[in-house]
């Protein structure tokens, strides 16, 4: 979600997500924006290409996007700079965090998603250098959309005060579980972690250098950690909704940020390590408050609160264009441009 979190450090994105007051207004409403977006993200990108989940959730995100593309809030530039972010964060960070970078099939794999999701979503590509051509594989458009998406951050990530708000708005949400003596020790940390542009467009102070140097030790320590002491893992990391099981139809997210939306009230999701802490600091509880539907969620569901089961129309338009462009998820999205 950091790459989501760096879109903030673009005025003309922050702006907008101010305005709609979504993000950094009452705790509630924010709290519920940040699982709906989180909801389907995971839905979109996790899911298998062209699967019902997956086109259900792509149909969504761009039902609440074309209202504002429409009326030109939302430029086809930032599109695309977000798009950059979530295909190349992750191996930014592997490279930056984990014990080995990429190897060339993994960054193919990578491009080969994110091409086609972004073509689902409807982000233009006219933009990059080889937009109207095309590109031979995966590993090309990766390569030419690092050095766009570098370039247009460095001319449009600036200082603003709506980058601010929203930074402060997510330090929040990030820190609020912590006790109230160690938040300036988070704030530290985080603002550690953040590359100097993005700290400097959100206005955020930069840290005192231990929290730098410490930050720096604690991954090489880690990389070496991982790469001589941990086997692989047996059982895959999933942070995907499941199927609720009390109505197949509506899905349960398997952890919650900051309020328990959408959470089934199980035994562990109530008397677990992380429910005693919320019990301590006195936090909602899955099943306490119904406003955070425990009973899970639906797609058409997810937005704003106004547009909760709206956009039934339009969805079902693009639930067709996006099955016939994922043609079952078996068609590779450089088909086209492949001359070999």
């Amino acid at each position: 979600m950091f790459a989501l979190f760096k879109t903030y450090g673009i005025p003309s994105i922050s702006s907008l997500l101010v305005k709609s007051n979504q993000l950094a207004g009452c705790p509630l409403v924010s709290s519920k924006r940040y699982a709906d977006t989180g909801a389907l993200l995971l839905e979109a990108v996790l899911q298998p290409p062209g699967s019902d989940r997956s086109v259900q959730a792509i149909a969504r995100i761009n039902y609440l996007h074309d209202r504002h593309r429409k009326r030109g809030m939302i430029s086809d530039e930032d599109m695309l700079f977000t798009l950059s972010l979530f295909a190349l964060e992750p191996m930014r960070w592997v490279k930056k965090m984990e014990w080995r970078e990429l190897d060339d099939l993994e960054i193919c794999a990578v491009g080969t998603l994110w091409k086609y999701l972004g073509d689902a979503l409807k982000v233009p590509y006219g933009l990059l250098p080889s937009g109207e051509k095309g590109w031979k594989n995966a590993r090309e458009w990766v390569e030419e959309l690092d050095v766009w998406s570098r370039d247009y951050e460095e001319k449009f990530m600036v200082p603003a005060k709506s980058n601010h708000i929203l930074a402060e708005a997510t330090l929040w949400i990030i820190l609020c579980k912590l006790p109230k003596f160690v938040r300036g020790c988070g704030r530290n940390i985080f603002a550690a972690g953040m590359e100097k542009r993005l700290r400097e467009a959100m206005l955020i102070p930069p840290p005192p250098f231990i929290y730098t140097r410490s930050l720096e030790y604690l991954r090489y320590l880690r990389r070496h950690y991982l790469r001589h002491f941990c086997l692989p893992r047996f059982i895959p990391l999933t942070r995907l909704p499941k199927l609720s099981p009390t109505n197949p139809n509506r899905m349960n997210l398997p952890r919650a940020r900051m309020h328990p939306w959408y959470i089934r009230p199980t035994l562990f999701n109530r008397w677990g390590l992380q429910a005693l802490l919320a019990r301590w600091t006195g936090e909602a509880l899955p099943g306490d408050d119904e406003r955070f539907m425990p009973e899970g969620f639906l797609t058409r569901e997810l937005g704003p609160p106004g547009l909760i089961g709206k956009g039934g129309a339009e969805q079902e338009i693009e639930l067709v264009r996006v099955r016939s462009l994922a043609k079952g998820g078996r068609e590779c999205p450089f088909l086209a441009g492949d001359d070999e």
